[in-house]
């Protein structure tokens, strides 16, 4: 028998809930079934922490929300039968093959094309194949080797799907980061082949499709020489090839291999961190959003209590004035102090109420804006731009950035206006006359930012965001174009 709360503490949840919502038909069930009991599913998933958990990192940021909404549910006490409410509406010609079959065969389920899963091979569709049979208590069979091995295929994916223990790899790696440390040098190894791999196809090809997304793969190597966040690199190496370090190092063609690796690994690394960077701020986002949701919810409560309480002593005051004739006059007087004690009481409430959801609808507005500001590729500018405002007679006003970088940039845009990290108490009136601001997202503060962002919001100021420290191509054209800065003003 299945029990949904069990199976969200499974290391293999994550996978579990992609099959599930890679099937777009149950999303409308798992919307309204959520707003039945909104509160309740709230609360669950904050008491269970569940944007903490590592199954989080793994589901796809379009389908985190419902899967967020989805494990709520499934830890209530109706979890068990809704997931068979989905599973029905889902895939139904599979429940019912499932149910009404003595023996699930795994090669006769491939050959009917209305059961709802493409790629059987692929994409964690077993898994509900799966589910399913266990509802029944039903095991699932096969006829021949090609399908033992897709199952094992499958089985040996989702192991990898509940994570791996990089910290416990490394440390059984030590050794062999020392040797690849001692070995793997600037000048013997790394700086020759990053040199040789310039004009590889695959690595220029990799480059422009970073352009094209205005990222530049430069600004991530900083560095040639073997440091500590490469033995996760070398670990994944070694336990792709299988092969030990001293083979690897002992052998020219190996280690060739091994440096490529490295230094096109590193670009992705790099990439991967900023990813889980920015998808963590989703979910704490989210985190903070279901909080305001229950907040107010329980401010909704309180003011439909208030309201029955009034009227309850609103019908008790009228039945005292119908009894005027035989209660005293001071009694109906305490009746009508108590009632305006209470409304005074409500009307007070009813403010702190009102001016809690004003100050929770700006810090949402801002936290929305500030995140559509982060994620959308519009408000990057790059140099080219920059330059291109510059020559045009743009007043601007550049935020942030490094000491070294904004020395120079006052070289190379003398007319702009400039704001260092540490001035956090400037005064926000030298925004008013600019005509656009850029703030330099890879050097300053998130104090900076809001104070930054709430100026421009009132001002209503162009706002573009710069992601580097370095003075490259853009702004060498620039001083090209003017005839007035050369090399020595420029960082490259």
């Amino acid at each position: 028998m299945i029990n949904t709360k069990k199976m969200v503490k499974d290391r293999d949840y994550g996978c579990f809930l992609i099959a599930l919502l890679s099937n777009s038909n149950i999303h409308p069930l798992i919307n309204e079934e959520y707003n039945k009991n909104r509160m309740k599913y709230d609360e669950l998933i904050l008491k269970h922490k569940l944007s903490q958990e590592d199954y989080c990192k793994r589901v796809p940021e379009d389908i985190i929300d419902l899967g967020l909404k989805l494990t709520g549910i499934f830890l209530s006490s109706c979890g068990n039968e809704f997931l068979i409410k989905i599973l029905k509406s889902g895939w139904p010609n599979l429940y019912n093959y499932i149910k009404t079959s003595k023996e699930i065969i795994y090669e006769e389920i491939k050959e009917i094309n209305d059961y709802g899963l493409d790629r059987l091979d692929e994409d964690y569709s077993i898994i509900i194949i799966k589910v399913i049979s266990d509802i029944f208590n039903k095991k699932l069979g096969y006829i021949n080797d090609n399908s033992k091995e897709e199952i094992e295929r499958y089985n040996k994916r989702l192991g990898f799907a509940g994570g791996i223990n990089k910290k416990q790899i490394c440390e059984e790696l030590e050794k062999d980061f020392q040797l690849a440390s001692q070995n793997v040098k600037y000048t013997e190894m790394l700086t020759p082949q990053v040199n040789a791999i310039i004009n590889n196809h695959l690595l220029r090809g990799i480059t422009f499709l970073f352009y094209f997304y205005s990222i530049d793969l430069t600004d991530f190597v900083q560095y040639y020489d073997i440091i500590e966040s490469d033995k996760e690199l070398i670990a994944a190496y070694l336990l792709a090839t299988k092969t030990a370090l001293p083979d690897i190092i002992n052998n020219d063609l190996k280690r060739e291999e091994m440096a490529n690796f490295i230094i096109i690994s590193r670009f992705f690394q790099n990439l991967m961190e900023k990813y889980r960077a920015l998808h963590k701020k989703y979910l704490k986002f989210y985190e903070k959003s279901i909080k305001t949701d229950i907040e107010f919810e329980k401010l909704k409560e309180d003011n439909l209590y208030l309201k029955e309480q009034i009227e309850k002593l609103e019908c008790e005051n009228k039945q005292l004035k119908e009894k005027l004739k035989i209660v005293s006059l001071d009694t109906i007087r305490e009746k009508e102090k108590e009632i305006i004690n209470i409304k005074k009481q409500y009307d007070e409430i009813i403010k702190e109420k009102d001016k809690l959801i004003e100050e929770n609808k700006e810090e949402i507005q801002l936290l929305k804006m500030t995140i559509e500001n982060l994620i959308d590729e519009s408000r990057y500018v790059n140099e080219e731009q920059i330059t291109n405002d510059a020559l045009t007679g743009t007043r601007g006003v550049i935020i942030g950035g490094t000491p070294q970088w904004q020395q120079h940039m006052r070289k190379i845009v003398p007319h702009f206006k400039f704001i260092e990290v540490e001035q956090l108490n400037y005064d926000t009136k030298i925004l008013e006359n600019a005509d656009k601001i850029y703030f330099n997202t890879a050097y300053n503060s998130h104090a900076m930012f809001y104070k930054t962002i709430n100026a421009v919001r009132k001002n209503k100021i162009e706002i573009v965001f710069i992601n580097n420290n370095s003075i490259t191509a853009g702004f060498k054209m620039f001083g090209q174009k003017n005839g007035q800065y050369k090399g020595e003003h420029l960082v490259s």
